[in-house]
């Protein structure tokens, strides 16, 4: 049984998402750069350059999502989906790289305390460096709530990426108060605060860069995830056993394949109508399982031998 309903749904809510998040890049760009370029606010204009990378990362994930969306062919039998785990892995590296940056940036201001930075603290650089701060927190929290929904890495990444911006954005309103306030010496005082938040983001990167890893090299879901996938399979009328239970993770959707024992007096069209019942349950109740290859066997005794529960655990 194919999931088209399923996969098509996630990549169209996905899609839906990294438009809107384009669209918001595109006007925070043009607003802080423009308001950069007139208060000479090199803050502002530096939390511009990182919105033209986080846009880099949005078109990344809307061509990702595609890919993923496309059916497989010649050259890739099973689909198209690891290309969401590499875009994942990449937009992760850059949101690592963005952090590493911060965090020299930081240590080299706190080394130079007290400095003038050479921006002038208008109330327009201060109120765009406001509103995008608002925007990207926002539409982070927004894109979280979907990729957990979604059960996406691709998204979760880009999510991560809105917080990157939302945190320049509070980075170089600091400093435009700082300096507006407390004087051109105070203008680093954003420093610490940039260096902490900078090893935060760093390790959520470096967790989103390991899962990735993880899945490229089809390690199998945590154990609460195979036993969440493997509870349905026993309800079902006619199933006497399963065993040799497996998945893997392929981009944002999950594979499962495993043996189903059926009773050896039946038919194999009767054991055939049992696994495409498990399987319609399988796939019903789990929306991020891509494809649930079943192979049908005997309850003789040898295989009876390989009976397992929910765990799906080898007894």
């Amino acid at each position: 049984m194919d999931t088209p309903t399923n996969n098509a749904l996630r990549t169209r809510e996905g899609v839906t998402v990294t438009l809107g998040s384009i669209v918001v890049n595109l006007l925070l760009i043009v607003a802080k750069c423009t308001a950069g370029w007139i208060s000479n606010s090199q803050a502002l204009i530096a939390d511009g350059i990182h919105s033209i990378v986080d846009l880099g990362s949005d078109i990344a994930a809307f061509f990702g999502l595609k890919l993923a969306a496309k059916p497989s062919d010649e050259n890739h039998p099973y689909g198209h989906h690891r290309f969401v785990t590499i875009i994942t892995l990449g937009i992760s590296m850059s949101v690592l790289m963005f952090c590493l940056g911060l965090g020299r940036h930081s240590v080299e201001r706190l080394l130079q305390w007290g400095e003038a930075p050479g921006v002038e603290a208008g109330w327009g650089a201060i109120g765009v460096a406001a509103a995008a701060l608002v925007i990207k927190e926002g539409f982070y929290r927004f894109a979280i709530r979907q990729a957990r929904r979604l059960k996406s890495g691709l998204l979760m990444a880009n999510a991560m990426d809105h917080r990157t911006d939302a945190i320049a954005s509070l980075l170089a309103l600091i400093a435009l108060l700082a300096v507006r306030y407390g004087g051109p010496e105070w203008a680093a005082a954003d420093s610490v605060a940039g260096l902490l938040l900078a090893g935060w983001l760093g390790l959520e990167a470096v967790k989103l860069c390991y899962q990735s890893f993880v899945d490229l090299t089809d390690t199998a879901p945590a154990g609460i995830v195979m036993r969440d996938l493997s509870e349905h399979i026993l309800p079902v009328a006619g199933v006497r056993g399963f065993h040799a239970f497996r998945a893997r993770r392929v981009g944002d959707m999950i594979e499962v394949d495993f043996h189903l024992q059926v009773s050896g007096d039946i038919s194999v069209e009767a054991g055939h109508e049992i696994a495409t019942k498990v399987k319609a349950e399988l796939l019903s109740r789990h929306p991020e399982v891509l494809e649930a290859l079943i192979h049908v066997e005997p309850d003789s005794p040898h295989h009876l031998g390989k009976r397992v529960g929910v765990s799906g655990v080898n007894d």
